[in-house]
């Protein structure tokens, strides 16, 4: 009986600083990313996924005209200590281009553990009772090797908080959701998954 109380202490120690580990990795990590971003943009490698699918590293400052407009989508990558620890994909390089704007946002530690996840949509809506644009934002903490915890938000163009309960929004709110519901899903708990989902060529 005495073993099968510590096993249990154990297990539970074990998820509960898994958790810890990774919430702190996380922490420290966009921290890191951030800083490399406002003060190291030359850290930062970034490719194009063109219209025909190919998938090419810009060598420029300006890959929407290296390319000549046949870009479909572009990552950022940023390593620490040779490691992979970022990538940012997004349809959109500097800002909103047309009626919408979608962008992700994945961090890695350096085991090639995904430890969090972000992603938004802005998009405007046709019927503007309940607001002309949303903007809304998921995030995602592993809290398990293979669970993630995940916390959602929707805004108005003003910033503050849909209310899907109020009566203006309340008809827009299965419409609302069925397009956040179009974002990728996260169907990768880890770096290579990602590069093989992305059908990116995968460097440990």
């Amino acid at each position: 009986m005495k073993n099968l109380i510590v096993l249990i202490s154990l297990c539970i120690f074990s998820v509960f600083y898994s958790q810890n580990s990774y919430e702190n990795e996380l922490k420290r990590t966009k921290l890191f990313v951030k800083g490399v971003l406002k003060n190291q943009p030359s850290k930062v490698i970034e490719y194009v996924k063109l219209t025909d699918g190919r998938i090419k590293q810009s060598k420029t400052d300006n890959p929407v005209e290296e390319f000549e407009l046949q870009w479909d989508t572009f990552y950022k990558i940023i390593r620490k200590n040779n490691k992979i620890v970022y990538v940012s994909k997004s349809d959109d390089l500097w800002g909103h281009i047309g009626d919408s704007k979608t962008s992700y946002d994945y961090y890695f530690n350096e085991e090639g553990i995904l430890i969090g996840a972000e992603k938004s949509l802005d998009f405007f809506l046709l019927d503007t009772t309940c607001a002309n644009q949303v903007r809304y934002y998921v995030s995602y903490t592993n809290v398990k090797a293979e669970k993630l915890e995940k916390a959602e938000i929707y805004k108005d163009d003003n910033g503050n908080i849909i209310d899907f309960t109020s009566r203006k929004c309340r008809n827009s709110k299965a419409h609302i959701q069925s397009i956040t519901n179009t974002l990728d899903k996260i169907t990768f708990r880890n770096l290579e998954g990602f590069m093989k989902v992305e059908k990116i060529k995968y460097y440990k």
